[in-house]
């Protein structure tokens, strides 16, 4: 019940649609429950004594019954589906708000299919729920009950016949229903449409976070989230139509019920029979008896899901947020860019990923990192962007720890190139602008000529308009990495992180884009984690890692002259022995800071 009463919550108003619902259900079944009795006075006081002057009344009433209760399911369905609607619509808002603000660890350890399920397939197990097993379930226990009774106050013997035949007509009953599915084609496209939107966003969630776009994708899936509201009620309207055609179906059970009934109406009411018009009344009755049989399997199964998924949505909603705001925001009101590491640690579970890390970068300088692969270089963007926040010691922006900053102001600061590229399916424009949506078309135009992407952009056919498929799709790595770069470049925030970004370009670009970043007419704070050490030479500083731990640290010079991780990259990545890098790199003449 526990499981109920968190769902009903989410109807809001809209709950009392569905007490209405109720209400009106219940006086179906009391309707359901007349019309076999006023037909059982037909035939007994008005047929066999052949009093035909009450014909046309009891027929009149009999028909004023009859739209009585169609009308009565009409508004019963009407209403259930509307309250369930409105609950699921306000649910999957609120969860897909929550999958804005969790922390990047929750997708690291979830499985997306698992996380799209929860937003989709199981929520709508909790609306089938509301919509359906409620009433139903509220109609069948009273039409079991109230049919029971009648039949067990006319004749007992025949009330357990029809109670060991009338299981038997589930069988038909759910070969019927497996015809209705295409009936829901159109809502489920609109479903793809929803899941869409979920995945691209679960898969995209840093990129989403580090350009504070949250408010924007969220307005996008509440177009589609309401989209799904009308094609599912669409729906809904067409499985209305198909639902008489199963009453009628389900009448042929009939014909049993006449057999065993002319049986005992032929024995006569003396020796154990009954009338014709009982008969009548047990005919007419019998279907309100086989339906909740033939539905009771189903309703304890579609119970028990949502039971199970319920208890999986509600675990994703309450789920924890471990990156929270500041009670207090103390970030500068001028951002400088200065950034300090002070004896960093992080562990994930029982594996530390960073240990004892110091870095302090001063504003305007530029910073190289590098390590083997799984070292721990990527995570320091994780750190400084607060993707994650560290286990000992401190990471602060001009001062002020990082946790002390309010979090979008934290992540506007901070340019930021991945080293998994995530595009969006949309213009190139649009994926360069979307951290400054308001930018200008020159702000894009520049950062695309700094970052090198320019040039292929404008010999596409639609140029800059030019819809890139999802994560992308229709651009090499190395173009997607130049529109993250000009992505990162359009936002001009203080710090600049390039994670591997020019790994999959050629030297030449490469060089390009080094030259054109000294060119970016605000200075900031650059940090660039590579595998090359053509990426970072340039440097003012450089850092080598090495599990989680500083292992070197210099300039371009320092570095060669001691002989260690950076040199010997260097001399594997030229393809030259330590004589000849020696030689080619004259090391006696390399100048105090930089590279040659």
């Amino acid at each position: 019940m526990k499981q109920y009463k968190w769902a009903f919550q989410w109807m809001g108003q809209a709950k009392f649609r569905l007490i209405l619902a109720i209400i009106f259900d219940i006086t179906g079944v009391g309707l359901m429950t007349l019309e076999p009795y006023i037909f059982k006075d037909i035939v007994d006081e008005v047929l066999m004594p052949q009093k035909f002057d009450r014909l046309l009344p009891m027929l009149g009433l009999t028909l004023a019954v009859g739209l009585a209760f169609s009308a009565c399911r009409y508004f019963t369905s009407i209403l259930a589906e509307q309250a369930a609607e409105t609950a699921v619509v306000r649910l999957k808002g609120a969860i897909f708000r929550k999958l804005m603000v969790l922390d990047t660890g929750y997708y690291r350890e979830n499985k997306a299919g698992d996380i799209i399920n929860k937003c989709s397939g199981d929520v709508e197990v909790i609306s089938r729920s509301l919509s359906f097993v409620i009433p139903r379930s509220v109609e069948f226990v009273l039409m079991l009950i109230v049919a029971i009774t009648v039949f067990m106050s006319i004749n007992w013997k025949y009330t357990l016949i029809l109670l060991v035949v009338s299981p038997f007509t589930a069988v038909a009953a759910n070969a019927m229903g497996k015809k209705l599915h295409p009936a829901f084609k159109k809502a489920r496209k609109q479903l793809s449409n929803l899941n869409a939107v979920v995945a691209e966003n679960i898969d995209g969630n840093r990129v989403v976070k580090a350009f504070v776009r949250e408010d924007y994708e969220m307005e996008k899936f509440q177009k589609e989230n309401r989209g799904y509201k009308e094609r599912n009620l669409e729906a809904v309207m067409v499985w209305l139509r198909y639902g008489p055609i199963i009453d009628s179906l389900a009448t042929i059970i009939t014909v049993i019920n006449l057999v065993v009934g002319s049986i005992l109406v032929i024995v006569g009411v003396d020796h154990g029979g009954i009338t014709i018009g009982q008969l009548t009344l047990f005919l007419t009755f019998a279907w309100t008896l086989n339906e909740p049989l033939m539905m009771m399997g189903m309703l304890v199964n579609d119970i028990q899901r949502f039971r199970a998924s319920a208890e999986k949505v509600q675990e994703l909603y309450n789920m924890e947020v471990k990156i929270r705001e500041p009670e207090k925001d103390e970030s500068p009101d001028a951002v400088l860019g200065r950034v300090d590491l002070d004896h960093v640690s992080l562990r994930y579970g029982n594996t530390r990923v960073l240990d004892d890390v110091n870095m302090h970068i001063e504003p305007g300088k530029v910073i190289g990192i590098m390590g083997p692969t799984g070292c721990g270089k990527s995570t320091l963007v994780n750190v400084i962007d607060r993707f994650v926040d560290v286990t000992e010691g401190s990471v602060s922006i001009d001062g002020v720890d990082v946790r002390k900053w309010d979090l979008k102001k934290l992540r506007r600061s901070v340019g930021l190139t991945m080293q998994d590229v995530f595009l969006f399916s949309d213009t190139v424009e649009s994926n360069i602008a979307y951290g400054v949506p308001d930018t200008s078309v020159e702000n894009v135009l520049t950062s695309a000529v700094i970052a090198d992407a320019d040039e292929f952009i404008s010999g596409m056919t639609e140029k800059y308009d030019t819809i890139v498929g999802e994560r992308g799709t229709g651009l090499s790595g190395g173009q997607k990495q130049r529109v993250s770069l000009a992505r990162a470049i359009a936002k001009h925030a203080p710090v600049l992180i390039l994670d591997d970004t020019t790994s999959a370009v050629d030297m030449e670009t490469e060089e390009y884009i080094q030259e054109h970043l000294k060119t970016m007419p605000d200075k900031c704070t650059t940090i660039i984690i590579a595998q090359r050490v053509s990426s970072v030479k340039h440097a003012d500083y450089i850092y080598i890692l090495d599990k989680g731990r500083i292992i070197e640290e210099g300039t371009h010079r320092e570095l060669m002259l001691r002989k260690g991780y950076y040199y010997k990259t260097c001399v594997m990545q030229h393809g030259l022995d330590e004589a000849e890098t020696d030689a080619a790199f004259s090391l006696d003449a390399l100048p105090e800071g930089g590279a040659v």
